[in-house]
């Protein structure tokens, strides 16, 4: 059982080189292979959260001006009470971009001061290096009713949640890689982006005649998260420890999932998939979107094309313990949905035996955690008391298991149409196609972006300090 996996260093130099080495042909010829990231966002009214996200941005911004990535797309989901987007939070995120990347700052500037970049931008031509996406902007609705994409319900039901923004996103990026990046991360630094996308990168494939364009399609942030408490930080990831890992393992023994079982933290959330890749998977709206596309990509792949690159130590903000049992319970229902899906129940013979065995390999790996902190005195620990707390919840998970199996008979998880199958669909229309469909899409958020800019424009350029420190201090 393999906890946590080492990479080699990978500098921005090498990425650089292989963004050039490589290439995509489209319509236009060959051209470098790109890189986007994808920020979800949500203001919780919590400045240890709004530093977390000032810092993502600062970072996002050097790897925008160093040519690392070539766009960040902000995915924004907060509301005012009326159900409009938050103009204000929206602010201080234009206004940190601005601040962090001097190429953002150069495109403010130039459709300021430039007729013709503000009638580019006016007209949704303009595509910055930092675009927001609002998750309840109404004219982007109004693209998916017209087209008959979506009905008013399922409109309704996608203003809300994380997987709904980040499926919202997908069409609206240019990359050849989309990096999906938390934005609840208070350690974050700028090789976790070049990590996750180097496994892709170098194993691209050059040409069109190969439908996938990289032998490894998804990679899989691998980390240790430390949990702060005075005097210095403990073993975090309760989830993926104590649920995940154990559980994979078990399955993987009864022939369900196997490979998954290799995976050393099942659910993180950073990564980074081809386009081709993520075009097929069905995103989930609840709290077991990792565990979904796991397992989705298990399936249509395998698990020789994922790669964990080790991100190192790794710090977020945790929700409560009740949190943690309402995401466990989403997990549970999705895990055993998929293993009903693909026709692998019947080797679960008797659920309650399989949970004793889950029960007893989550507490056989109790002593591991207690290795991995006596190596790293200095940057983290795990007392005898940490471990008594671990095995009152790991009773406690072995019930919310038990509860999920059973829901999963009659509930499904909240999960989205894939982008290909919507891409097919409109394929199959005469004069209209995928690509139109996308370029609307891409206008509407340049659009969007451009608005914003142009209507608080100087307030952004002359006063983003006043506004961050409104925000995060």
């Amino acid at each position: 059982m393999k906890l946590f996996h080492k990479g080699p260093h990978i500098t921005s130099k090498s990425i650089e080189r292989l963004k050039l080495e490589n290439y995509v042909i489209d319509e236009s010829g060959k051209r470098p292979v790109a890189i986007s990231v994808v920020i979800p966002t949500f203001n919780k009214n919590d400045k240890k959260y709004n530093k977390a996200v000032l810092n993502i941005i600062s970072k996002c911004g050097d790897l925008i001006d160093s040519g690392i990535i070539d766009e960040v797309v902000i995915a924004e989901g907060s509301r005012t009470r009326d159900g409009r987007p938050d103009i204000e939070f929206m602010e201080f995120l234009l206004a940190a971009a601005i601040r962090s990347s001097r190429t953002f700052e150069r495109e403010v500037e130039f459709i300021r001061s430039m007729p013709e970049g503000k009638q580019k931008a006016l007209q949704g031509r303009y595509d910055f290096s930092f675009r927001i996406l609002s998750q309840v902007d109404p004219e982007l609705h109004n693209i998916y009713l017209n087209q008959g994409i979506l009905n008013e319900e399922e409109i309704g039901k996608l203003k809300h949640g994380k997987g709904a923004n980040l499926w919202f996103s997908v069409p609206a990026t240019y990359g050849d890689i989309i990096c999906f990046i938390d934005s609840d991360i208070l350690s974050f630094k700028r090789h976790y982006i070049r990590y996750l996308c180097e496994p892709i990168l170098r194993n691209w494939i050059s040409g069109e005649k190969h439908k996938e364009k990289s032998r490894i399609l998804f990679t899989k942030a691998s980390y240790i998260r430390q949990h702060k408490i005075p005097g210095g930080y403990t073993l975090g990831g309760r989830l993926s420890r104590l649920v995940g890992i154990p559980i994979l393992n078990v399955l993987a023994r009864h022939g369900i999932f196997n490979g998954l079982d290799s995976i050393s933290y099942p659910f993180s959330g950073e990564c980074a998939l081809t386009r081709g890749t993520l075009n097929e998977l069905q995103f989930s709206n609840g709290y077991d979107i990792e565990i979904s596309i796991l397992c989705q990509l298990w399936k249509r792949y395998g698990v020789e094309r994922i790669a964990q690159p080790d991100l190192g130590f790794f710090q977020h903000l945790p929700g409560n313990e009740e949190h943690a049992e309402e995401m466990l319970l989403d997990i549970s229902i999705a895990l055993f949905y998929w293993i009903r899906r693909y026709k692998l129940i019947n080797k679960i013979r008797d659920i309650d035996k399989l949970l004793d065995e889950y029960e007893e390999t989550a507490k056989n790996m109790l002593p591991l955690f207690e290795r991995i902190a006596r190596e790293r005195p200095s940057r983290i620990s795990y007392t005898p008391e940490d471990m008594n707390i671990d095995l009152e919840r790991i009773s406690k998970y072995r019930s919310i298991l038990k509860r999920g199996y059973e829901l999963s008979r009659k509930r499904e998880p909240k999960l989205l149409r894939p982008w290909a199958e919507i891409r097919d669909k409109i394929n199959s229309r005469i004069g209209y196609n995928y690509q139109n469909l996308k370029t609307t899409l891409q206008m509407r958020v340049n659009k969007f972006t451009s608005n914003m800019i142009l209507s608080y424009i100087r307030i952004y350029v002359d006063r983003s300090a006043d506004i961050i420190r409104r925000f995060t201090e």
